[in-house]
């Protein structure tokens, strides 16, 4: 045998170690390659999931701070909430996460006030309505029917003459409403006192009353007989609350003279503020108290009105800048995403366009459509809670920041308090975000369509989305909308390690 047939096999085994090792290489390789493809993506989606599912609970809790601060009127106060703007090392990153370039890419985010769009985005008003006006005093003669809350419920007593302020004399002015009664009287006044006499008698006298005596056994004693002299008239007030009385004979007017005398059931003194129910009936009748009828004077009068603080007239609610707090996803594995702030609601943004409401803003109607009811109202409640447009700020990275919220300010809109203030109203939302201007719409469409609102249509007109309600009677001949406004203002400060976004 030749010597290179003998070296030949030994040259094979050493060539297939070789190849068997670049197998596995390649092997290692491929699994590498499909984990990097496949695996990588998936676990960093994952991540990112979990991270927005994080952002829109953060958005939740930062809802609930603010509407605590501004429900529970906390002027002054500030509270801070946390935002995670990325993924960072916290969420898992996958069984190889010791090679760099096995882990998912961590995401960034974008935290900014008042920064949604290039002009501000507004809410504003308009309506038919009754308005709060402290020179303009509507008033309507007892009794009457109330729809609204009153400033004022007036009782006269006039035609007094100088014979009526005697002991004999006494007239009242009743009013009454749901649960309450109020009495104003002209009312007598005594000064009580004893009157003292001296009494002969044949026998003793009452201890402590013997004041002399004599031989033939007759005692002189001195007896006191209750007595009393009238002093002047007053006028009083007396009320009943649920069949209790919580003011006796209480004196407004003190010794009276002759004339016309006004008094207020509003005022504070008698506390009959917070037991105004609307609707009600206020039936107002004369009474003589606990008097005689033969005593009664007919030339004395009694009246009373109900006086409104407020004028109807078409109000309107100049733009108010809404602002918001906002959180833009920079995803590397995930669809982009946006939370934001905004009017008490947390909307969703998404890179298709969409914009949808987590939590739906402070915007809300109520219709009670029951057949029984003859005079249907629809109800319009606005919290318009909006930042303060000069607060401004943007924070980006992938750090956790601090978002401080301080209530400026909370406050009412001048619509007459009572169950129907306003013929019609429209509402509109300015914005140049084409999204944003759908989604308002849908909303406002979707949500008085839920409520059974009768008469409503919305729009949208360049970039205003809006709704404008007529209530239940479309000829707007009378008040069937109660809108009850508010208003409050923050103003917001962002701190947080992550640097300046571009």
């Amino acid at each position: 045998m030749s010597e290179n047939s003998r070296i030949y096999p030994t040259q094979e085994e050493g060539l297939s170690e070789v190849i068997g090792f670049v197998l596995i290489i390649g092997l290692i390789v491929v699994i590498a390659s499909i984990y990097l493809t496949y695996g990588v993506p998936a676990q960093g989606r994952d991540n990112e999931i979990l991270h927005m599912n994080q952002v829109r609970d953060q958005f939740i809790e930062y809802k609930l701070s603010l509407d605590s601060l501004f429900n529970n009127n906390k002027v002054g106060t500030t509270v801070s909430n946390s935002f995670t703007l990325g993924t960072e090392g916290g969420n898992t990153q996958g069984v190889l996460s010791f090679i760099p370039i096995m882990s998912p890419v961590r995401s960034s985010g974008v935290v900014a006030i008042n920064d949604r769009t290039k002009n501000s985005e507004t809410l504003s008003l308009t309506s038919r309505s009754l308005i709060l006006n402290d020179s303009v005093n509507d008033a309507v003669d007892l009794p009457t029917h109330i729809e609204n809350i009153p400033k004022h419920i007036y009782v006269n007593i006039s035609g007094i003459t100088a014979n009526d302020l005697s002991k004999d004399t006494a007239y009242g002015i009743q009013v009454q409403g749901s649960g309450w009664l109020a009495t104003v009287n002209l009312t007598p006044r005594f000064a009580h006192y004893d009157a003292y006499s001296v009494v002969q008698s044949a026998s003793s006298c009452p201890p402590g009353q013997v004041i002399s005596s004599n031989e033939g056994g007759t005692v002189s004693c001195l007896v006191s007989t209750p007595a009393s002299n009238y002093t002047g008239s007053d006028i009083s007030v007396t009320v009943i609350k649920g069949n209790v009385v919580s003011l006796q004979d209480l004196t407004v007017y003190k010794t009276i003279s002759a004339g016309a005398y006004t008094v207020d059931l509003l005022d504070d003194a008698y506390g009959l503020k917070s037991l105004i129910q609307i609707p009600d009936t206020l039936i107002l009748s004369t009474t003589l108290d606990q008097f005689d009828i033969l005593h009664f004077t007919p030339h004395i009068k009694g009246n009373g009105n109900v006086t409104y603080g407020y004028t109807e007239m078409t109000y309107s609610l100049q733009p108010i800048p809404m602002g918001a707090l906002e959180f833009r996803g920079q995803n590397n594995y995930w669809i982009p995403q946006t939370y934001f702030y905004q009017m008490g609601g947390v909307f969703l943004s998404q890179t298709d366009g969409n914009i949808t409401y987590k939590l739906p803003p402070q915007i809300s109607f109520n219709y009670n459509n029951d057949p029984v009811v003859t005079k249907k109202i629809v109800v319009v409640n606005i919290n318009a809670l909006t930042f303060d447009p000069d607060t401004r700020g943007i924070v980006g990275g992938s750090s956790s920041v601090q978002v401080k919220t301080h209530l400026d300010s909370v406050g009412t809109l001048p619509y007459a308090p009572g169950s129907a203030n306003t013929k019609w109203i429209k509402i509109a939302v300015n914005t140049t975000n084409n999204q944003s201007r759908t989604m308002w719409k849908n909303y406002f469409d979707y949500t008085a369509t839920v409520a059974g609102v009768p008469n409503f249509h919305t729009d949208i007109a360049g970039n205003e989305s809006s709704i404008t309600m007529n209530g239940y009677d479309s000829t707007d001949s009378w008040n069937d909308i109660n809108v009850i406004a508010a208003t409050g203002t923050f103003s917001t400060a962002i701190y947080g390690a992550g640097g300046v976004a571009p």
